[in-house]
């Protein structure tokens, strides 16, 4: 074993071939976790409900993309999640949204 080397190295999608798989097999389990509302896959008080009815989608999704992928696209899902919650809110009450995109990023 070397110095900078895992026992168990995660495996990634080498070509496009292999990431295409890999996004479709994310977008298939999170459409089962869209059809039976759960948000938070992470979440283990969700998990009985996904093992019950979307345990192929989860198993083919962590076949086919890496560990490190799938914990982000896990946890990127419920903050992509909660900024919409935020927006919508924001919007609800007439909050006045501000673009710093395109602002000048020049500090003092």
């Amino acid at each position: 074993m070397g110095w900078f080397t895992k026992e168990t190295a995660d495996k990634l999608p080498n070509n496009r071939s292999q990431r295409k798989q890999c996004w479709g097999s994310r977008d298939e389990f999170f459409s089962c976790l869209d059809s039976i509302g759960v948000v938070n896959s992470l979440d283990p008080t969700n998990s009985k409900r996904i093992a019950s009815q979307c345990s192929q989608q989860e198993k083919d999704f962590e076949k086919n993309c890496a560990t490190s992928w799938v914990k982000y696209f896990k946890e990127k899902r419920l903050v992509d999640h909660r900024k919409e919650q935020f927006l919508k809110k924001a919007e609800d009450e007439n909050a006045q949204v501000i673009d710093f995109s395109s602002a000048n990023s020049s500090r003092p």
